[in-house]
């Protein structure tokens, strides 16, 4: 056995025997633990890789099918959900982009403004994730518009397949696209998740710039500069090129301007959707069928066989938990409660921020805000402004420890090629930076705006 599955079974039999407890004692009713289990089976089974994902994702559907009264529609969700199509359109513009050189032509022009420098490459997809995030309300295509842009930049300085300084730009802007758009309220689902049970659940509405003002000091400024730095230790590189190269002066070819036009169009729709309400993965969805019905038949082909089945299926198998996750009975959450903390606003909110890092472990990023918010209202949120206390998961789930706990990174890692190894030391070492310097940060900031 490999490490990972040596590391897999170990959790798997702690989990169990940790399940069987709460049963023996009471703390959960047999049909929760079953929901349990099958969330902890499939959660370790993704982040330790022990086995192919694709295979995890059908274990899930499988398990949840047969050993929990969830409807099997309800299961399936998934796979008509807006993410999902955005995953599948969000692949097809990576390929129009790449296949068609127009990613080549604007890496060249970026790499002209940016200079062949290492640092500047990664300050300015820093700030083109963040700037991006503004106007685009969706991570998936954000990512699939900078990926190949950032490989393009890579691909003009020197930064070849397998080097370091690849690496960096492109965790960086996979990570920072999803990381740094949690300060921007519209701009990730776990976002727009969050708002949607705060209304709902407990009447509190949150406003555009109040929130960008809560977050934008600690999640844009402090966590970009968390990424930057991260990727710069531990990616260590130099571009090869004495000085940015000179941009293309051919004029561009027809599949160029062809994937040029869909893709302005497609921006244009996804930055007006608030006019128009057509849903972010139905604008994708079209972009994918015009091209293709108006490129040769071997486009088609080759994207087919270039398409990662199991990126789609891990991106529906976790719309499918978090559905799983929503049956659970939330009345324990009392029980787990320190009286001690109810009356030390800091220290709770570390405790909440804590809290929401660990909850994205077990239900992902996605999930989150339905797990966490019953749990701050009703315990912790005594010893705080409600508000306050609800705000601090955004810090939590905007720290990604592990890749699978976001499926945006899970697709933009895929899209990139990038090695999972690569991923998991960049996320792991931004969330360990993030906790030490963003956390901190963010209670300073509230503190002196009278919000802690």
């Amino acid at each position: 056995m490999t490490a990972n599955r040596w590391l897999a079974a170990a959790l798997l039999v702690a989990g169990a025997a940790a399940i069987a407890l709460s049963v023996l004692y009471g703390v959960v009713t047999i049909a929760d633990a079953r929901i349990v289990a099958i969330v902890l089976v499939c959660i370790v089974l993704w982040a330790t890789g022990a086995v192919a994902s694709l295979k995890i994702s059908l274990l899930f559907f499988g398990l949840a099918a047969a050993c929990t009264p969830v409807p099997v529609t309800t299961l399936l969700a998934g796979f008509g959900s807006g993410a999902f199509w955005l995953v599948f359109s969000g692949a097809a513009i990576g390929f129009a982009l790449k296949e068609s050189g127009l990613a080549q032509r604007l890496g060249l022009l970026l790499a002209r403004r940016i200079g062949a420098s290492y640092p500047n490459g990664l300050l300015a997809f820093a700030a083109l994730s963040f700037a991006l995030s503004l106007v685009m309300p969706s991570t998936f295509g954000r990512i699939a518009i900078l990926v190949p842009l950032a490989a393009g930049y890579c691909d003009a300085v020197g930064f070849g397949a397998g080097t370091n300084g690849r690496r960096g730009i492109l965790l960086l802007v996979v990570v920072g696209s999803y990381e740094l758009a949690a300060a921007v309220l519209p701009a990730n689902l776990p976002n727009v998740i969050m708002a949607g049970v705060l209304e709902r659940s407990l009447g509190v509405r949150l406003g555009f710039f109040e929130y960008l003002l809560r977050f934008f000091l600690a999640g844009a400024i402090v966590r970009g500069a968390v990424l930057v730095y991260a990727a710069r230790r531990l990616f260590p590189d130099q571009a090869q090129a004495a000085r940015a190269p000179d941009a293309p002066h051919s004029a561009p070819g027809r599949r160029e301007l062809h994937a040029a036009a869909l893709l302005a169009i497609t921006l244009g729709l996804w930055l007006t959707d608030s006019l128009h309400h057509v849903a972010p993965g139905r604008v994708g969805l079209g972009f994918v069928l015009v091209y293709f019905a108006t490129s040769p038949p071997a486009q088609f082909r080759r994207f087919v066989a270039t398409l990662k089945l199991d990126l789609l299926a891990f991106v529906a198998a976790i719309i499918g938990l978090t559905a799983l996750v929503d049956r659970l009975d939330p009345r324990a959450y009392g029980l787990l409660v320190p009286d001690a903390l109810r009356d030390r606003p800091l220290l709770a909110y570390l405790a909440l921020t804590a809290l929401s890092i660990v909850l994205c472990f077990a239900v992902t990023s996605n999930a989150e805000p339905a797990l966490y918010t019953p749990f701050a209202a009703h315990a912790l949120a005594h010893g705080l402004p409600l508000k306050t206390a609800l705000l601090a998961q955004v810090t939590g789930y905007a720290t990604t420890v592990l890749p699978y706990q976001s499926p945006p990174i899970v697709f933009g890692n895929a899209l990139a090629k990038l090695e999972r190894c690569a991923a998991r030391r960049y996320c792991l070492v931004t969330a360990l930076l993030g906790f030490v310097f963003v956390v901190p940060a963010n209670a300073l900031w509230w503190r002196l705006l009278g919000w802690l």
